[in-house]
Formats: C-alpha cells, structure tokens, sequence
C-alpha cells in the first residue's frame, strides 16, 4: 500500500558514478532516477520499512532482484540525502501485489489486454521533501512507467485517506470497494488511471546528459 512518511536518520545516498542511469530528472540538487545498486536497494527498503511503522503499518522486507525486468525502483535524493522512492511492477500475470486484495478488478482490467503498471512501496521522508519535490517525483514516475514499461494502464493500493490526492492531483479513479490489505494490516482501496493521457502541465522526462 502507498503513502507513509516519517523522519529518518538513514542517509545512504550514493555518489552519482558512471555505470548508474542518466538521471530522469537532475534539478537544484534534486537527482531523481532508477536505483541499481544494492546499497541503493537496502536504503529504499529501509526508508520504506521505517516510514510504514511509523503509520502503525505491519511491514516486511521486500524487493525484487534488481535485475528483474518487471520491476524497478525509482528514488529521489535532494542535495544527497534519499528523501523518496517507489517501486513499479509491470503487470506479468502474476505479480500484482493488490492483485490478491483485488482479483476480480484486475482480472476485469486485464479483459481489454492493456500493459499495467502497478505503482507500490511509496515512502517519503519529510525531514528533507516537500511538496514540489513530491509532486515532480509522481510526475516522473508516471513518465517512467509509460517509457520504460510502455504502460497504458495504472493500478494502486492505498489507504483511503489518501484517495483524494490521487483523485485531484493524478487523476485516478476507484474501482474496488473499501477492504483490509493484509500485508500491513490496514485499510486499503484499488485506484485506476488511464496513463495514455498526460497529467495536467506534465513534466517531460529529461535525461541528464
């Protein structure tokens, strides 16, 4: 499920090297981009564990090889300290996270052969972020799905108190009934958003040179 944030004490950002991607986004210290490394990996992860206990969320350690073709994590560092990240999921049949809470509506989805991207795992840290920083990184990451995964179609679990932002900001909208996730033991609904269209003033993918 998205959305959980607390302080942090972590702050593993890596040097930018020359084996890492082109930043999709490089701004006033703001470098936003796929992680590849596993130092990487193991601070998105626990930037993620500790933003969800924070919430009261029952939370497990979790993330796919960084070589899966079907995953990708994307994170934000503001002036080197790691402040966001989310995992995205190229819908393959089976590996859905909310496709267990939600399989009638995914299945439904998957009637009209779209390519689904399922956004999860989304963990801010406020002590370094704001709001434009977390809007250009939603911003981004809807790029990234579309580029990288050619998506059509975006699915995402979230806490209901949360749903307004999507609604207003992102565009999505419900399709599944209030229920408990199980893997943090919370409320949750499943979201949709047509990524074929652009968000409103959408940003555009830059990749640094």
């Amino acid at each position: 499920m998205l959305n959980a944030s607390t302080n942090s004490s972590i702050n593993m950002a890596p040097a930018l090297e020359i084996s890492m991607p082109a930043p999709l986004i490089r701004s006033s210290g703001l470098i936003i981009r796929r992680i590849t490394k596993p130092h990487e990996q193991l601070a998105t992860d626990l930037l993620v564990r500790r933003m969800y206990a924070w919430r009261g969320y029952l939370v497990k350690r979790q993330f796919s090889a960084l070589t899966d073709p079907d995953h990708a994590t994307v994170a934000a560092w503001q002036n080197g300290e790691l402040v966001a990240t989310l995992t995205l999921a190229r819908d393959n049949g089976n590996n859905l996270l909310c496709e267990t809470l939600y399989p009638k509506e995914i299945a439904e989805l998957r009637a009209s052969n779209p390519k689904i991207c399922e956004y999860s795992r989304l963990a801010t840290d406020p002590e370094f972020s704001s709001p434009e920083i977390l809007e250009c990184f939603f911003r981004t990451a809807y790029n990234f799905a579309r580029s990288h995964f050619g998506a059509t179609d975006a699915v995402v679990e979230i806490n209901p108190r949360h749903r307004r932002y999507y609604e207003k900001e992102l565009g999505f909208s419900r399709v599944g009934e209030r229920r408990v996730c199980p893997r943090v033991d919370a409320p949750a609904i499943l979201l949709h958003r047509d990524l074929r269209h652009q968000l409103p003033g959408q940003l555009s993918i830059e990749q640094a040179a």
